[in-house]
């Protein structure tokens, strides 16, 4: 477990990275958003493209907060289970 914290503080591990990596419906949704994007982006006029440019800007910070926050809460989720899978490993010997 350390090492595994430890590959993730040196940026070794990126759980964000492999996150639904074999995932074939998010892969598929993925490819689609960005194949609607650059055909919304090419029928844009200049004044449109800078709207929607900033709109994609702030919309990934809003992800990169959103995914953030999921990946603390999974991450607490799961150090309590494992407690909880101790505590009561403990009660039964």
């Amino acid at each position: 477990m350390t090492n595994a914290i430890a590959q993730i503080w040196k940026g070794e591990l990126k759980p964000v990275e492999c996150s639904g990596g074999n995932n074939l419906q998010i892969k598929e949704i993925s490819r689609l958003v960005e194949h609607n994007r650059e055909d919304l982006k090419a029928n844009l006029n200049e004044v449109q493209q800078e709207i929607f440019k900033k709109y994609n800007l702030s919309y990934e910070d809003y992800l990169f907060l959103t995914n953030e926050q999921a990946f603390c809460d999974g991450f607490s989720l799961g150090i309590k289970i494992a407690s909880e899978a101790l505590i009561g490993a403990e009660e039964i010997t």
